[in-house]
């Protein structure tokens, strides 16, 4: 006797697929996403509260200053960086035990 294997869901066809994905996307009585006014959308965004400093907003020169000094500390730590990991008299009997 033989039997036929039978899958656990029916096959979907693509158009039964596409009615459920469909059907899936509709939101019913979901309310249209509020509009935002065309003046607030363009104008100049106001600083959060931990973007300003103790008396208002920070100074750019301030900022820039700070900035560049910064900016000059870590070249001058990647220069250090560069230099030999092993010094050159700890180079040099390491050469001679070795030889």
């Amino acid at each position: 006797m033989q039997t036929r294997f039978r899958r656990p869901f029916p096959t979907l066809t693509a158009p039964a697929l596409i009615a459920c994905l469909v059907l899936a996307a509709c939101d019913g009585g979901a309310a249209y996403p509020r509009l935002l006014p065309t003046d607030s959308i363009l104008a100049e965004p106001a600083l959060p509260a931990h973007a300003r400093g103790p008396a208002g907003p920070l100074d750019p020169a301030a900022l820039e200053a700070a900035s560049s000094a910064r900016a000059s500390g870590l070249q001058q730590r990647a220069r250090e960086l560069q230099a030999p990991v092993i010094d050159a008299e700890t180079r040099a009997r390491m050469r001679r035990a070795g030889a």
